[in-house]
């Protein structure tokens, strides 16, 4: 009975080959479905692992082509107290084809000490090269930075801050679009356990803390890093605080440095209404010290906090007028001292606007209990 159905099976035109064929994809779909479950274990185990395992698991899923096999690159995770500070807090890299991948890396803000106290010096600190591995977070396709209070431990210097940037590419290369959002929420896993690990304190990160890299919102508006961005340091400047239109696009000193010990500011401004034939433009510097620096500021300044005054307007007549004031406050609770130097070709101006343009700068920096020590002409 078996043997006369196997001849008509044999036989039949064409039930042989269709049994070859369903048998064949039978096999294809067995393997395809052993190798889509080992790829899938595969890339469970690499977002267990990625970046000390504390990537939020179903959003970098859902950023990551289910289709193709993960690799973790530079995987590395140097968070908590161990001995000297690391140039890279964590670090890892997820590949995948020829070109795609999830970057992503924590590294600490390590300010350029400063090679004095005086403005120009702590403006040039700011503007010294960095290391790539510190301006990433420029071009990165997000990217946030944390408060660190109590301080991140291993270092020669208080270091308070700390970056988290990562970016998304397809395998061409190119940047995966809308996965700014998604990739807040990466970060922000990664920020809190900097935090936690490092002992930080402070607020906890939130995804609308992120933002997208500078370099990125410098593209998106058709500017470049050398635009004409008012550094953080001194937004806290109005032109009209000088009768200024519009800052000079001459002044080639102008700059802003924020860091732990100090901020800085120099800039100039065009003014509205010249008084004389010099008054065509003003300018003006703001500086803060804290903590380490405070007693070299006192010695480098000695001879001009004793020369502090009420500061009558001086005699007419020259060029320009620079008047310097002093104030003791306490900024974000920490002791500091601050000095605003205005200069103008006007010394009425200039002895009108220095109180108001110190409250200003003060204020900005949420300062309390000020205490002016005085002016000096200089």
């Amino acid at each position: 009975m078996a043997a006369a159905a196997w001849e008509r099976f044999v036989g039949h035109r064409w039930l042989p080959k269709a049994a070859v064929v369903v048998l064949a994809a039978v096999l294809v779909a067995a393997f395809l479905l052993v190798r889509s479950e080992r790829r899938d274990a595969h890339n469970a185990g690499v977002l267990e692992t990625a970046c000390g395992g504390v990537l939020p698991r179903e959003t970098v899923r859902g950023l990551l082509p289910g289709d193709e096999t993960w690799e973790l690159r530079s995987d590395l995770d140097l968070t908590g107290p161990s001995g000297r500070g690391p140039r890279t807090l964590v670090r890892c890299s997820l590949d995948w084809g020829e070109y795609g991948g999830l970057e992503l890396a924590a590294v600490p803000v390590l300010d350029v000490p400063p090679r004095g106290v005086r403005p120009r010096d702590i403006l040039s600190a700011g503007t010294a090269k960095e290391p790539d591995r510190a301006t990433a977070y420029r071009t990165a396709t997000t990217q946030v930075t944390v408060g660190c209070p109590a301080g991140l431990a291993g270092y020669p210097r208080p270091v308070t801050r700390f970056r988290v940037h990562a970016s998304l590419n397809h395998d061409e290369g190119s940047e995966v679009a809308g996965a700014a959002k998604e990739l807040g929420t990466v970060v922000t896993a990664v920020a809190d356990h900097v935090r936690d690990r490092g002992g930080c304190g402070g607020p906890a990160v939130k995804p609308s803390d992120v933002r997208p890299g500078p370099g990125r919102v410098a593209e998106s508006s058709g500017d470049s890093e050398d635009s004409d961005e008012v550094p953080r340091a001194c937004r806290w400047f109005r032109p009209g605080m000088l009768d200024g239109k519009s800052r000079d696009p001459a002044d080639r000193e102008r700059g802003g440095v924020t860091s732990d010990d100090a901020d800085a500011c120099s800039l100039s401004v065009r003014r509205t209404k010249p008084a004389n034939r010099y008054d065509l433009t003003a300018g003006v510097s703001s500086v803060s010290w804290r903590g380490p620096l405070l007693p070299e500021v006192r010695t480098v300044y000695g001879a001009e906090l004793a020369a502090l005054s009420p500061a009558p307007e001086p005699k007419s007549g020259e060029k320009s007028y620079v008047l310097a004031v002093w104030a003791e406050s306490s900024c974000s609770g920490a002791r500091t001292l601050s000095r605003v130097r205005v200069e103008t070709a006007a010394s009425a101006l200039a002895a009108d606007r220095a109180d108001r343009i110190l409250d200003a700068y003060l204020a900005s920096s949420d300062c309390r209990a000020v205490k002016v020590l005085g002016k000096v002409w200089k």
